[in-house]
């Protein structure tokens, strides 16, 4: 009788596990300008909107992670927002499982975005104290090689 009372507590553990098992956002930001920007970035649950975290940061140039806690699985809304909501984006995030949420910002003139890049799209970008600044933002499933280094 023992041996089924232990067994039935470790299948009740384990099966309690794996429900409260929840998937963390990894936010990496990419600051490209040669300033430090406030940022703010929420995550709020879709329908409800019952879950609802925001990060408020001053980053500072280069590539950088901002820590996120695990969230219940769901669908959710990634917003990013810089220069007081000036410049702004959203993406839907399904939160399954552990997802990469990539975030690019740019605030340069355009000779040296155009000596970066080889030119200057200026449809998606803003044009902010005299110059372009733009705000991307992709979700990635699995965490790009390249930023295994940043862990």
């Amino acid at each position: 009788m023992s041996i089924q009372r232990f067994l039935l507590i470790a299948g009740c553990a384990l099966l309690g596990a794996c429900s409260a098992s929840r998937p963390a956002a990894h936010v990496i930001i990419n600051n490209e300008s040669n300033q430090e920007l406030p940022i703010e970035l929420s995550i709020i649950k879709k329908h409800d909107g019952s879950t609802r975290h925001t990060v408020t940061k001053t980053l500072k140039p280069g590539l950088q992670e901002i820590a996120f806690r695990k969230f219940p699985k769901g669908a959710y809304a990634v917003t990013v927002k810089a220069h007081d909501g000036l410049i702004h984006t959203q993406q839907p995030l399904a939160l399954d499982t552990d997802r990469w949420v990539m975030i690019t910002y740019m605030h340069n003139d355009s000779l040296t975005i155009q000596k970066r890049f080889g030119y200057v799209d200026t449809q998606n970008l803003k044009k902010i104290n005299g110059k372009y600044t733009g705000l991307e933002l992709y979700i990635e499933n699995r965490c790009p090689p390249n930023l295994v280094s940043l862990k």
